[in-house]
């Protein structure tokens, strides 16, 4: 299947054959010198971690299915927490070919869909294989979030002795996590299917490319409706914040109580491309400091303090929702507060402008 170029349908005013360079800020570092850092210091390395641990889970499900233990299974179960916690810190960076190949609905939908999964395998009358639950199954039924369906109820490895069809739709799960975690990545480095890896096309280093300050805005814009997509859609909604009661299944997964774990690998991923890989490989931070120290000094601070907030709560999320929501209070106050400085200050220093999106609200959560 052949992918577009992100934006290609609504930007093609915007590409040019020639070279183009935005004006370098006060600082001395241009955008585009930003862009080839946290490119290749910060998202392709993100991607690759992505791709690598989606294979380890594919590989330990693989064996879990083959030799069904308990101690097989808590390896399984441990390797859809490392794949999951790099698969969200990479969130941050959900621009370009995860977009583009519309990656979200194969991996990381959200309410799942259990009724209708454990219907899928009770269900005799087909073979449930990588092709079907990629090509034939809903987004609902797929992804993380089925893999936890799975993997984690107490009753298991029982399960997987009366019903061999669980670990087929299992090991279809991971299989396509595994192919397109894979794809990302070499869309990116290699081009995949198309001609110009994504890494030269996004950073203005290919002869077709995306004008420098148009991709910066991507980036920025993504980190504020991910913020948005926590505050409002999830931690609002489960407090009930809203208006319309606390609503727990505004917070994705349940068995695994990995919500606290998901919202900290998100911010993670925030920081890295805000901060960026170190002092030799900026981030965002590069080109808001010159404009307002004190604002690049708040959104450092506001990342570490939400950071910490997450780690104050005791999980899982749910429960601390219902039996704690002080601490769940405190943090979605730390959000919001980041959330602020990152849409009004940011987003004005820099001159982005911030409408509707696919990754805002209710179109991942």
């Amino acid at each position: 299947m052949k992918h577009r170029r992100p934006m290609q349908a609504l930007t093609l005013g915007l590409l040019t054959g020639i070279l183009v360079l935005s004006a370098a800020c006060a600082g001395g570092t241009s955008d585009k010198d930003v862009l080839i850092a946290l490119t290749d210091e910060v998202v392709v390395p993100a991607y690759q971690q992505a791709a690598k641990d989606a294979a380890d889970l594919d590989e330990t499900a693989a064996a879990f299915c083959a030799a069904p233990s308990h101690a097989s299974l808590e390896a399984a179960r441990t390797s859809w927490r490392t794949s999951r916690a790099s698969w969200l810190r990479s969130r941050a960076m959900w621009f370009g070919p995860v977009m583009d190949r519309r990656s979200i609905s194969l991996l990381d939908w959200s309410p799942t869909d259990v009724d209708g999964i454990d219907e899928s395998i009770a269900d005799a009358g087909f073979e449930i294989d990588a092709d079907r639950v990629r090509d034939a199954m809903s987004a609902d039924r797929r992804g993380f979030g089925a893999m936890e369906h799975l993997l984690f109820p107490g009753n298991t490895l029982q399960t997987v002795a009366d019903r061999p069809s669980h670990c087929a739709y299992l090991l279809a799960l991971t299989r396509v996590a595994r192919e397109e975690t894979a794809a990302i990545e070499a869309d990116w480095t290699s081009g995949g299917e198309q001609a110009t890896p994504y890494r030269d096309y996004f950073t203005d280093r290919a002869q077709l490319s995306l004008i420098s300050e148009v991709a910066v805005g991507e980036v920025v814009r993504v980190q504020v409706f991910l913020i948005r997509d926590i505050v409002h859609m999830r931690l609002a909604s489960a407090l009930g914040l809203r208006g319309d009661g606390p609503d727990l299944a505004a917070i994705p997964g349940n068995v695994a109580g990995n919500g606290l774990a998901d919202l900290r690998n998100e911010l993670l991923g925030m920081q890295d491309v805000y901060q960026g890989a170190g002092e030799d490989s900026p981030g965002i931070s590069a080109l808001v400091q010159p404009l307002s120290e004190d604002t690049d000094r708040r959104v450092r601070d506001r990342l570490a303090a939400a950071i910490n907030a997450v780690d104050a709560v005791e999980g899982p999320l749910r429960v601390a929702v219902q039996e704690r929501p002080q601490q769940v209070n405190a943090l979605y106050e730390q959000l919001s507060s980041l959330q602020t400085v990152l849409a009004t200050e940011v987003v004005s220093l820099l001159g982005v402008s911030v409408g509707f999106s696919d990754t805002d609200g209710d179109a991942l959560r």
